[in-house]
């Protein structure tokens, strides 16, 4: 049997249980990527896929592709799907990922230097004031935004104004990590941020677009749009450290730990799963901890 086939039926069934779009769409990025790598080897057909094809293929990923080891991973674990699939199907008597490993991943959260998120919305707000653009307008609460709710790349793309309730100071992600829909306070502050620039829009595009954040022409963002926009402030200002949009993820949380929540209430605005991932972000700011010890010595009066 043909792998490209098996692939297709795996990926209609997927689409049948009523996957993401954005799982889908990894399974149809690694199959692209895996059939083109196979097709170099001169295989095509299920018998031929076995642990050791696997290992081979993901080590070109890391030497050939530069893939770190959590992409090694993600890719690892759609192969271990798929062949899981293969053996419930009947296709094949073994998973042609057996004994393939993990490799080890750094789990520490990429941590944004306060300073260079300062340096990023102080040179927003001057170009705003300077120029008046579009971009630099939009630019600026978008990154607000992420920092100050915590939101994923994703569910940046997927907001509408129909999910902010300045009323209620209330923001609604119906497409979450978890497929289920959720709900985040919104801070006076970035409540006030959003009101300006929604009358911004209605005024640069005579409308207020369906989503949240939008090109000149009122489309929605798009990720690679959003991410390409990180990289030209990071190019353009020299930044040396993370700045990324999932950095802004790990700014609001540890941001929530620092401000003196505790881990429950930070694993409820983080909107983790479960309280170890919330876990992970303590510890990793100690030098900011230098501080507080001096303040609150416990040898203050002793000495």
């Amino acid at each position: 049997m043909l792998i490209e086939m098996v692939q297709k039926d795996f990926l209609a069934e997927r689409r049948y249980e009523k996957l993401t779009d954005n799982s889908l769409q990894s399974y149809t990025n690694l199959f692209k990527l895996f059939n083109e790598w196979l097709s170099q080897k001169g295989i095509e057909r299920i018998e031929e896929l076995s642990p050791r094809v696997t290992k081979e293929f993901l080590i070109w990923c890391q030497e050939e592709r530069k893939n770190k080891p959590k992409t090694i991973n993600s890719k690892l674990k759609l192969l271990r799907a798929l062949a899981k699939w293969m053996i419930d199907e009947q296709m094949i008597e073994e998973p042609f990922t057996k004994n393939v490993k993990l490799q080890r991943e750094d789990d520490a959260p990429k941590i944004l230097d306060e300073k260079d998120l300062q340096d990023v919305l102080r040179y927003l707000r001057r170009v705003r004031r300077r120029e008046d653009t579009f971009t630099s307008r939009r630019n600026y609460s978008l990154i607000l935004f992420m920092a100050g709710t915590g939101t994923r790349l994703s569910e940046v793309c997927s907001l509408t104004w129909r999910d902010i309730d300045l009323d209620s100071s209330l923001i609604t992600i119906r497409t979450s990590k978890s497929r289920k829909a959720q709900s985040i306070p919104l801070s006076n502050v970035l409540r006030s941020e959003l009101m300006d620039y929604q009358d911004f829009l209605q005024r640069k595009l005579g409308r207020v677009p369906e989503s949240l954040f939008v090109t000149r022409e009122g489309n929605p963002l798009q990720k690679d749009s959003i991410q390409n926009i990180f990289k030209r402030l990071r190019a353009k200002l020299g930044l040396q450290g993370y700045f990324s949009p999932h950095t802004l993820r790990n700014h609001f949380i540890k941001g929530l730990l620092r401000g003196g929540l505790n881990l429950r209430e930070a694993q409820l605005l983080a909107r983790h799963s479960k309280i170890e991932v919330t876990k992970q972000y303590v510890g990793y700011y100690q030098h900011e901890l230098k501080d507080a010890l001096d303040e609150s010595n416990p040898l203050r009066g002793l000495l």
